[in-house]
């Protein structure tokens, strides 16, 4: 049995294939300049895909995968992986990621990137919003359990509500019910929906809602809440 690797470069010693999952762009870069060139490269951070570009133009098989679903839809194999690259890279790759969840080819490199931010962004958004809506429920006395259950019946229904409602006593399954423990860092939203925003600057769009909720993050982030779970956001409102 192989002991603790000290670096990358011996943790990929005769490896086919070589999966990373890193909390920045900066640590993925780091990593992937020790990796042999001949490895099947799957990057299932979350990053820019001007950088999943630059690896595939480095490695002969590279791809960006990154996921959806959390520690939970890595536990039950369920994740949703957005996958960018070439079709035979795919092709070799797919039974490996088969086995974490669904994968889906969703374009040539940066594809699946692309596809991780606009999702982050629409999740980052919605979780503002319903901290907003739930500070204005709390000022007003309303009863958190039942709010949910219009709420996850309603219009104003999502998986962000579902998984993250921020008041205590509608769902003890939710970051909430154990102080925020974070399924996904409020640190990692904030880097994502950054990386969002650099992302629409290369194309000319302008983000407005998605930077407003990126203000409110950042606020939380000065707060000391950046390891909290992101739904932690409710506790630093404006007002």
């Amino acid at each position: 049995m192989r002991g603790v690797a000290t670096t990358a470069a011996e943790a990929a010693d005769g490896a086919d294939a070589v999966i990373l999952s890193l909390p920045a762009p900066e640590a993925v870069e780091r990593v992937a300049d020790e990796l042999p060139r001949d490895v099947l490269l799957v990057d299932m951070s979350t990053g820019p895909p001007s950088l999943a570009r630059r690896l595939a133009e480095t490695f002969e098989a590279a791809l960006d995968a990154p996921v959806s679903g959390g520690p939970r839809g890595a536990e039950s194999a369920t994740l949703t992986v957005m996958v960018g690259g070439s079709a035979e890279s795919f092709a070799r790759a797919e039974p490996l990621l088969r086995e974490l969840g669904r994968p889906v080819h969703v374009g040539g490199p940066g594809a699946g990137q692309a596809a991780k931010l606009c999702n982050n962004l629409i999740a980052g958004v919605t979780m503002a919003a319903v901290a907003e809506a739930c500070a204005l429920a709390a000022a007003e006395a309303l009863d958190p359990a039942l709010l949910y259950d219009l709420l996850s019946s309603s219009t104003g229904d999502s998986r962000v509500l579902r998984t993250r409602f921020p008041l205590p006593g509608a769902d003890p399954a939710h970051p909430v019910a154990s102080g925020f423990e974070p399924l996904f860092a409020l640190d990692l939203i904030a880097k994502d929906l950054a990386l969002a925003h650099g992302l629409a600057e290369e194309h000319g769009l302008l983000t407005p809602v998605a930077d407003a909720a990126l203000g409110e993050y950042r606020a939380a982030q000065e707060a000391g809440l950046g390891r909290l779970d992101y739904s932690a956001i409710y506790l630093v409102r404006p007002g």
